[in-house]
């Protein structure tokens, strides 16, 4: 029954392997340190293209601004659903914060790319507060309340 066919690849399982080590704890490290550094990137880049368009609008309402606050809080809420924890909502959302901080800074040359006007406005608020509720509604890596539970802090009844 172990006839090859053509191609030369055995239809049966030779031999019974066994399952893939699991990975060590410097390459868990590893992977969570990359993944935490392309959420800072990613947060980086939303900081960077929000406030290069946030100012588009449909008369007075600032359109762009407003569906930028939803993806930044989609974002947030997401990086932290796959972390884990509140650390991963937190990453693009502070480097998303420092970026737009950064760009409605008045400068010598009087450039800036967020002005004070309702999309700025919109947009700035707006986004650091979605990314402080996504932060928020992300489950902490631990269960609320572990810390009372702990050995050491139980009554001895």
């Amino acid at each position: 029954m172990d006839e090859k066919p053509s191609g030369g690849v055995s239809l049966t399982k030779d031999d019974e392997s066994s399952p893939a080590a699991p990975p060590s704890a410097w390459e868990t490290a590893y992977i969570a340190a990359v993944t935490y550094l392309m959420l800072v990137m990613l947060g980086l880049l939303l900081g960077v293209l929000g406030s290069l368009h946030h100012g588009w609008s449909v008369g007075k309402v600032p359109v762009a601004a407003i569906a930028l606050i939803a993806v930044n809080f989609a974002v947030c809420r997401l990086a932290g659903w796959g972390m884990g924890g509140k650390l991963g909502a937190a990453a693009p959302w502070t480097a998303w914060t420092a970026v737009v901080i950064l760009a409605s800074a008045d400068r010598a040359e009087g450039d800036l790319l967020i002005a004070g006007d309702l999309a700025g406005y919109v947009f700035l608020i707006g986004g650091m507060v979605s990314g402080g509720l996504a932060v928020a509604a992300t489950r902490s890596a631990e269960p609320a309340g572990s810390w009372l539970m702990r050995p050491g802090l139980r009554g001895r009844g």
